[in-house]
């Protein structure tokens, strides 16, 4: 997974995050012939401890993170003239290797409320139980029991967060379910379930669960450290990619831009804002915004950049406000000194780390 040695490749993957990973690691083990690349702006995610020691999830959410970008909004009255922020995951993996690892699944009825062919629930629900090993309950029908994802408990129950189950039951009035995931219940209170492997402990994202585990398969490569800037047309076909290396992971290298080419397909999967910028910058987009940019258009798209629909999780912390793209908040609390919680991990304290991760 070095440099590319060949001038042209099969598939070129514009973006490794979470769904590129799944897609090239299935295209790869289907047809090993087939020649693949990963073009990631980030850095890569093996075996480092901040990507596989769930405690770690915190450190990527730090302002100087090179493994989350953080885009800024415009400010908006309805945020006090403040300006939204959302996170994006920017490394190997994507945001499977960098978020909280909590497991939320959407009710079935969610998705055929979109009322999109191909996208119903029936459509939905045997991709879903492909994608995961469900460790917390045998023989749950929407679940699977095979896939590579593993879904589990975490391994560790904190008192704290039994108790605040408890008192929601008790003062909320709404029922305890076992269950929150299976496509059906709602309104209820339940143990959070996880993206971590519940006999390693290790985080579960489709980087190492993809990509990472077919490094025997020379045609798949991964060239961590570059940005695509765009897609190179031919005829209005697409046939390659223009791309640089990333000042934020990469300072100080060669800024010059560089092309490779793909004989079957290209994937745009630099995510919900990448993406976008990707297909402007090589000519797709709105003709006023492409012009305002200097950039000639070849395809009259004018949907692409716009309408983007993100709940915030708003995680105060003394200062000041959190954001990222998720729906919930989280506050800060005390409890008694018998109480288990993560602090001691967050601090540092060795016998700790000793003691739950290794």
């Amino acid at each position: 997974m070095s440099y590319p040695s060949v001038p042209e490749f099969d598939i070129i993957f514009a973006g490794g995050g979470t769904t590129a990973c799944v897609v090239a690691g299935r295209l790869a083990a289907c047809d090993p012939s087939l020649k693949i690349l990963i073009l990631e702006a980030g850095p890569h995610t093996l075996n480092k401890a901040a990507h596989v020691q769930p405690y770690l999830y915190s450190s990527h959410l730090s302002p100087k993170s090179t493994t989350f970008t953080f885009n800024l909004g415009n400010p908006s009255p309805r945020l006090n003239g403040r300006a939204p922020i959302v996170s994006c995951g920017r490394c190997v993996g994507g945001g499977s290797s960098v978020n909280w690892m909590g497991y939320t699944r959407a009710p079935a009825s969610d998705f055929d409320d979109w009322g999109v062919d191909g996208w119903e629930s029936k459509n939905l629900i045997p991709l879903m139980k492909k994608l995961e090993t469900y460790e917390v309950q045998p023989d749950r029908p929407t679940h699977g029991y095979d896939g590579p994802i593993k879904i589990s408990t975490g391994g560790r129950k904190l008192s704290a967060s039994e108790e605040f189950i408890e008192v929601g039951m008790t003062y909320h009035k709404r029922p305890y379910a076992d269950d929150t995931n299976d496509l059906e219940t709602c309104n209820t209170y339940s143990p959070w379930l996880k993206y971590i492997d519940g006999t390693t402990g290790r985080r579960s994202d489709t980087a190492h669960n993809y990509v990472y585990n077919q490094a025997h398969n020379p045609n798949l490569q991964v060239l961590a450290g570059k940005l695509v800037k765009r897609v190179i047309f031919e005829d209005k076909r697409a046939v390659g990619v223009e791309f640089t290396s990333d000042p934020v992971s990469c300072p100080g290298a060669d800024p010059s831009l560089s092309t490779l080419r793909a004989s079957k397909l290209i994937v745009v999967s630099a995510g919900a804002l990448g993406s976008p910028a990707i297909l402007e910058r090589s000519g797709i987009g709105a003709e006023v915004a492409l012009k305002r940019c200097g950039v000639k258009q070849l395809v009259d798209l004018p949907g692409v950049g716009e309408n983007f629909r993100g709940p915030f999780f708003v995680s105060c912390r003394g200062l000041g406000l959190g954001f990222s793209d998720h729906n919930g908040i989280s506050i800060p609390y005390f409890t008694t000194d018998e109480v288990i919680t993560m602090d001691p991990l967050w601090s540092g304290e060795e016998l700790a780390v000793q003691d739950y991760c290794y």
